[in-house]
Protein backbone atom coordinates (compact mmCIF):
# COMPACT_ATOMS: atom_id res chain seq x y z
CA UNK A 1 0.00 0.00 0.00
CA UNK A 2 1.37 3.17 -0.69
CA UNK A 3 1.98 5.53 2.25
CA UNK A 4 3.29 9.16 2.65
CA UNK A 5 4.16 11.03 5.79
CA UNK A 6 4.34 14.71 5.34
CA UNK A 7 5.80 16.70 8.12
CA UNK A 8 4.23 20.20 8.44
CA UNK A 9 5.54 23.40 10.79
CA UNK A 10 3.80 26.78 11.03
CA UNK A 11 4.09 30.13 13.06
CA UNK A 12 1.25 29.88 15.16
CA UNK A 13 -0.59 32.98 13.27
CA UNK A 14 -0.30 30.59 9.99
CA UNK A 15 -1.71 27.97 11.91
CA UNK A 16 -5.05 28.23 10.55
CA UNK A 17 -4.38 29.10 6.75
CA UNK A 18 -2.00 25.98 6.58
CA UNK A 19 -4.90 24.11 7.98
CA UNK A 20 -6.65 24.94 5.59
CA UNK A 21 -3.95 24.20 2.74
CA UNK A 22 -3.89 20.77 4.64
CA UNK A 23 -7.73 19.74 3.99
CA UNK A 24 -7.84 21.05 0.68
CA UNK A 25 -4.44 19.03 -0.60
CA UNK A 26 -5.50 16.12 1.74
CA UNK A 27 -9.04 16.23 2.78
CA UNK A 28 -8.23 15.70 5.98
CA UNK A 29 -7.99 17.86 9.06
CA UNK A 30 -4.48 17.95 10.64
CA UNK A 31 -4.05 17.42 14.61
CA UNK A 32 -1.06 19.96 15.75
CA UNK A 33 1.14 19.94 18.34
CA UNK A 34 2.29 23.51 18.97
CA UNK A 35 3.51 24.40 15.34
CA UNK A 36 3.92 20.74 14.15
CA UNK A 37 1.77 18.29 12.35
CA UNK A 38 1.96 15.27 10.76
CA UNK A 39 -0.20 14.28 8.07
CA UNK A 40 -0.77 10.36 6.39
CA UNK A 41 -1.66 9.93 3.23
CA UNK A 42 -2.43 7.90 -0.08
CA UNK A 43 -1.55 10.97 -2.17
CA UNK A 44 1.42 11.89 -3.36
CA UNK A 45 2.44 15.42 -3.30
CA UNK A 46 5.48 17.05 -4.04
CA UNK A 47 6.83 18.53 -0.35
CA UNK A 48 7.95 21.43 -2.38
CA UNK A 49 4.62 22.56 -2.77
CA UNK A 50 3.09 23.94 0.63
CA UNK A 51 5.51 26.81 2.22
CA UNK A 52 4.88 25.28 5.25
CA UNK A 53 5.84 21.11 4.44
CA UNK A 54 9.12 20.40 6.18
CA UNK A 55 9.48 16.82 4.30
CA UNK A 56 8.29 14.00 3.00
CA UNK A 57 8.60 10.32 3.74
CA UNK A 58 7.70 7.78 0.46
CA UNK A 59 7.54 4.68 2.91
CA UNK A 60 9.21 1.83 2.07
CA UNK A 61 9.20 -0.39 5.03
CA UNK A 62 8.18 -0.31 8.49
CA UNK A 63 9.01 -1.79 11.79
CA UNK A 64 8.15 -2.33 15.55
CA UNK A 65 11.69 -1.48 16.16
CA UNK A 66 14.70 -0.37 15.14
CA UNK A 67 16.91 -4.16 15.47
CA UNK A 68 13.33 -5.06 13.30
CA UNK A 69 13.82 -2.55 10.90
CA UNK A 70 17.99 -3.66 10.03
CA UNK A 71 16.19 -6.51 9.33
CA UNK A 72 14.19 -5.75 6.75
CA UNK A 73 16.37 -3.18 5.36
CA UNK A 74 18.25 -6.00 3.66
CA UNK A 75 15.73 -6.42 0.73
CA UNK A 76 16.40 -2.54 0.18
CA UNK A 77 18.91 -2.46 -3.70
CA UNK A 78 18.81 0.88 -4.41
CA UNK A 79 19.35 1.50 -8.30
CA UNK A 80 20.34 4.91 -7.58
CA UNK A 81 23.48 6.31 -5.68
CA UNK A 82 21.95 7.42 -2.62
CA UNK A 83 22.71 8.64 0.97
CA UNK A 84 20.89 8.00 4.14
CA UNK A 85 19.40 10.50 6.56
CA UNK A 86 18.20 9.76 10.42
CA UNK A 87 15.72 12.20 10.31
CA UNK A 88 14.31 12.55 13.46
CA UNK A 89 11.50 10.52 16.09
CA UNK A 90 8.28 11.85 16.32
CA UNK A 91 6.51 11.02 19.86
CA UNK A 92 2.94 12.02 20.36
CA UNK A 93 3.05 14.81 18.06
CA UNK A 94 6.36 16.22 19.36
CA UNK A 95 9.13 15.89 16.21
CA UNK A 96 13.39 15.61 18.25
CA UNK A 97 15.88 15.42 16.18
CA UNK A 98 18.14 12.27 16.82
CA UNK A 99 20.83 12.85 18.74
CA UNK A 100 23.93 13.10 16.57
CA UNK A 101 26.23 9.74 17.38
CA UNK A 102 22.57 8.19 16.92
CA UNK A 103 21.92 9.70 13.74
CA UNK A 104 25.39 8.69 12.63
CA UNK A 105 25.32 5.21 13.42
CA UNK A 106 22.12 4.59 12.13
CA UNK A 107 23.15 5.98 8.99
CA UNK A 108 26.17 3.81 8.79
CA UNK A 109 24.33 0.83 9.93
CA UNK A 110 21.54 0.96 7.57
CA UNK A 111 24.03 2.42 4.97
CA UNK A 112 26.22 -0.80 5.71
CA UNK A 113 23.22 -3.46 5.61
CA UNK A 114 21.62 -1.89 2.38
CA UNK A 115 24.62 -1.63 -0.01
CA UNK A 116 24.56 -0.42 -3.30
CA UNK A 117 26.38 3.24 -4.17
CA UNK A 118 26.05 5.40 -1.72
CA UNK A 119 27.26 9.12 -2.49
CA UNK A 120 27.08 11.52 0.26
CA UNK A 121 28.11 14.52 -1.90
CA UNK A 122 25.71 14.57 -4.60
CA UNK A 123 23.12 11.24 -4.09
CA UNK A 124 20.62 10.78 -6.71
CA UNK A 125 18.51 9.45 -3.36
CA UNK A 126 18.08 10.67 -0.56
CA UNK A 127 16.95 7.45 2.42
CA UNK A 128 14.66 8.51 5.17
CA UNK A 129 14.49 6.78 8.69
CA UNK A 130 11.92 8.35 11.03
CA UNK A 131 10.44 7.13 14.26
CA UNK A 132 6.69 7.77 14.41
CA UNK A 133 4.86 6.91 17.62
CA UNK A 134 6.95 3.91 17.94
CA UNK A 135 6.77 2.68 14.61
CA UNK A 136 10.42 2.93 12.52
CA UNK A 137 9.88 3.88 9.03
CA UNK A 138 12.51 4.04 6.16
CA UNK A 139 11.99 5.57 2.36
CA UNK A 140 12.31 7.77 -0.31
CA UNK A 141 13.07 11.43 1.63
CA UNK A 142 11.99 14.79 0.15
CA UNK A 143 13.18 17.33 2.25
CA UNK A 144 11.71 20.82 1.29
CA UNK A 145 14.43 23.43 -0.55
CA UNK A 146 12.20 26.49 -0.54
CA UNK A 147 12.95 27.30 -4.07
CA UNK A 148 10.06 29.30 -3.80
CA UNK A 149 11.50 32.20 -1.28
CA UNK A 150 13.46 33.06 -4.58
CA UNK A 151 10.14 35.65 -5.20
CA UNK A 152 10.66 37.50 -1.88
CA UNK A 153 13.45 39.26 -3.73
CA UNK A 154 11.03 41.04 -6.50
CA UNK A 155 12.21 44.66 -7.10
CA UNK A 156 8.72 45.91 -7.03
CA UNK A 157 7.18 45.52 -3.36
CA UNK A 158 3.47 46.77 -2.15
CA UNK A 159 2.95 47.30 1.38
CA UNK A 160 -0.58 46.09 1.33
CA UNK A 161 0.13 42.86 -0.86
CA UNK A 162 0.34 39.46 0.46
CA UNK A 163 3.15 37.73 1.81
CA UNK A 164 4.84 35.15 -0.77
CA UNK A 165 4.89 32.06 2.18
CA UNK A 166 0.86 33.29 2.14
CA UNK A 167 -0.01 33.53 -1.58
CA UNK A 168 1.60 30.03 -2.38
CA UNK A 169 -0.22 28.56 0.37
CA UNK A 170 -3.64 29.93 -1.25
CA UNK A 171 -2.31 29.20 -4.92
CA UNK A 172 -2.56 25.39 -3.53
CA UNK A 173 -6.36 25.98 -1.62
CA UNK A 174 -7.25 26.82 -5.44
CA UNK A 175 -5.78 24.31 -7.19
CA UNK A 176 -5.19 21.33 -5.00
CA UNK A 177 -4.37 19.24 -7.95
CA UNK A 178 -1.94 20.76 -10.31
CA UNK A 179 -3.17 21.02 -14.06
CA UNK A 180 -1.73 23.00 -16.61
CA UNK A 181 -5.07 22.89 -17.81
CA UNK A 182 -6.86 25.18 -15.50
CA UNK A 183 -7.42 28.45 -16.22
CA UNK A 184 -6.56 30.73 -13.34
CA UNK A 185 -7.03 34.89 -12.91
CA UNK A 186 -5.92 36.99 -10.09
CA UNK A 187 -8.62 39.36 -11.23
CA UNK A 188 -6.77 42.55 -9.03
CA UNK A 189 -3.36 41.23 -8.98
CA UNK A 190 -1.51 44.02 -7.64
CA UNK A 191 2.36 43.74 -8.29
CA UNK A 192 1.86 39.77 -8.79
CA UNK A 193 2.57 37.92 -5.93
CA UNK A 194 -0.30 35.48 -6.46
CA UNK A 195 0.64 35.26 -9.77
CA UNK A 196 4.47 34.01 -9.67
CA UNK A 197 3.44 31.67 -7.47
CA UNK A 198 0.83 30.10 -9.95
CA UNK A 199 3.53 29.98 -12.83
CA UNK A 200 5.90 28.59 -10.57
CA UNK A 201 3.15 26.05 -10.18
CA UNK A 202 3.08 25.27 -13.69
CA UNK A 203 -0.85 26.81 -13.68
CA UNK A 204 -1.92 28.99 -16.90
CA UNK A 205 -3.05 32.22 -15.23
CA UNK A 206 -3.96 35.76 -16.23
CA UNK A 207 -3.60 38.96 -13.86
CA UNK A 208 -5.59 42.25 -13.63
CA UNK A 209 -5.86 45.32 -12.07
CA UNK A 210 -7.32 48.80 -12.17
CA UNK A 211 -4.65 50.32 -11.12
CA UNK A 212 -1.82 51.11 -14.27
CA UNK A 213 0.83 51.49 -11.33
CA UNK A 214 0.18 47.89 -9.78
CA UNK A 215 0.10 46.49 -13.92
CA UNK A 216 3.57 47.89 -14.53
CA UNK A 217 4.74 46.75 -11.29
CA UNK A 218 3.58 43.09 -11.52
CA UNK A 219 4.96 42.86 -15.30
CA UNK A 220 8.68 43.95 -13.49
CA UNK A 221 8.49 41.50 -11.47
CA UNK A 222 7.54 38.95 -13.84
CA UNK A 223 10.41 39.77 -15.88
CA UNK A 224 12.87 39.70 -13.09
CA UNK A 225 12.31 35.99 -13.12
CA UNK A 226 12.12 35.37 -17.34
CA UNK A 227 8.37 34.94 -16.60
CA UNK A 228 5.54 35.33 -19.10
CA UNK A 229 1.76 35.95 -18.38
CA UNK A 230 -1.08 37.57 -19.50
CA UNK A 231 -1.10 40.90 -17.67
CA UNK A 232 -3.33 43.82 -18.26
CA UNK A 233 -5.28 46.95 -17.05
CA UNK A 234 -8.99 46.31 -16.46
CA UNK A 235 -11.62 46.84 -13.58
CA UNK A 236 -12.98 43.31 -13.35
CA UNK A 237 -16.29 44.39 -12.97
CA UNK A 238 -16.13 44.46 -16.89
CA UNK A 239 -14.45 41.28 -17.32
CA UNK A 240 -16.25 38.97 -19.81
CA UNK A 241 -14.52 35.60 -19.84
CA UNK A 242 -14.90 32.49 -17.60
CA UNK A 243 -12.47 30.97 -15.69
CA UNK A 244 -11.73 27.50 -13.87
CA UNK A 245 -10.63 29.57 -10.80
CA UNK A 246 -9.50 32.93 -9.58
CA UNK A 247 -8.24 34.42 -6.46
CA UNK A 248 -9.60 37.62 -5.29
CA UNK A 249 -7.49 39.78 -2.67
CA UNK A 250 -10.13 42.05 -1.85
CA UNK A 251 -8.55 46.08 -2.51
CA UNK A 252 -8.10 47.70 1.12
CA UNK A 253 -5.48 50.19 2.92
CA UNK A 254 -4.79 51.28 6.53
CA UNK A 255 -7.07 54.52 5.74
CA UNK A 256 -10.08 53.75 4.28
CA UNK A 257 -12.51 50.69 3.88
CA UNK A 258 -13.31 49.36 0.61
CA UNK A 259 -17.26 50.55 -0.06
CA UNK A 260 -19.60 47.86 0.33
CA UNK A 261 -21.77 48.29 -2.45
CA UNK A 262 -18.25 48.48 -4.86
CA UNK A 263 -17.30 45.07 -2.77
CA UNK A 264 -20.27 43.20 -3.41
CA UNK A 265 -20.21 44.51 -7.26
CA UNK A 266 -16.47 42.75 -7.13
CA UNK A 267 -17.79 39.66 -5.84
CA UNK A 268 -20.85 39.50 -8.05
CA UNK A 269 -18.26 39.89 -11.11
CA UNK A 270 -16.67 37.35 -9.74
CA UNK A 271 -19.06 34.87 -9.08
CA UNK A 272 -19.92 35.76 -13.03
CA UNK A 273 -15.88 34.67 -14.38
CA UNK A 274 -14.90 32.04 -11.86
CA UNK A 275 -16.89 29.09 -10.91
CA UNK A 276 -14.23 28.52 -7.81
CA UNK A 277 -12.48 31.18 -6.06
CA UNK A 278 -10.44 31.85 -2.79
CA UNK A 279 -11.08 35.58 -1.43
CA UNK A 280 -8.84 37.27 0.98
CA UNK A 281 -10.83 40.25 3.14
CA UNK A 282 -10.22 42.15 5.96
CA UNK A 283 -13.66 42.78 6.59
CA UNK A 284 -16.53 39.90 7.12
CA UNK A 285 -18.35 38.68 3.87
CA UNK A 286 -20.03 36.09 4.98
CA UNK A 287 -23.82 37.50 4.30
CA UNK A 288 -22.66 38.97 1.46
CA UNK A 289 -21.02 35.86 -0.04
CA UNK A 290 -24.75 33.88 0.91
CA UNK A 291 -26.48 37.25 -0.48
CA UNK A 292 -24.86 36.63 -4.06
CA UNK A 293 -25.62 32.80 -3.86
CA UNK A 294 -21.82 31.38 -3.20
CA UNK A 295 -21.31 27.87 -1.09
CA UNK A 296 -18.81 28.70 1.18
CA UNK A 297 -16.52 25.24 0.85
CA UNK A 298 -14.28 26.24 4.10
CA UNK A 299 -12.84 29.37 5.73
CA UNK A 300 -9.31 30.17 7.55
CA UNK A 301 -7.32 32.77 8.53
CA UNK A 302 -3.75 34.38 8.35
CA UNK A 303 -2.95 37.15 11.45
CA UNK A 304 -0.75 40.25 10.85
CA UNK A 305 0.64 42.77 13.75
CA UNK A 306 -2.42 45.04 13.93
CA UNK A 307 -5.48 43.05 11.18
CA UNK A 308 -6.91 39.70 10.56
CA UNK A 309 -7.11 38.62 6.77
CA UNK A 310 -10.23 36.05 6.19
CA UNK A 311 -9.35 33.96 3.42
CA UNK A 312 -12.49 32.07 2.09
CA UNK A 313 -12.90 29.01 -0.20
CA UNK A 314 -16.23 29.46 -2.49
CA UNK A 315 -18.02 27.95 -5.35
CA UNK A 316 -20.24 29.86 -7.83
CA UNK A 317 -22.95 28.45 -10.01
CA UNK A 318 -22.87 30.06 -13.06
CA UNK A 319 -26.24 29.93 -14.00
CA UNK A 320 -27.35 31.98 -10.79
CA UNK A 321 -24.78 34.36 -11.24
Amino acid sequence: MTRFIYRYIAHEQELSLCSLEIRQLFGKEASWHQSTAVVESRLDISAQRSPYMKYRLHVWLSAGSYDALLQQAKVLKPKKTYKMVAVETILNGQATRFPYEQRRRMERELGTIVGGNVNLQEPELLLGIIQLEGEWLVGSYEPHHGTWQQYDRKPRHYSTALSTRVARAIVNIAVPQLDSSIRFIDPCCGIGTVLLQAIDQGLHVEGYDINPLAVVGARENMAAFDMKCIIKIADMRLLQETYDVAVLDLPYNHCSVLPESERREMLLALSRIAKRAVIVSVEPIEQELNAIGATILDVGHVQKTHFKRDVWLVQFDREQA
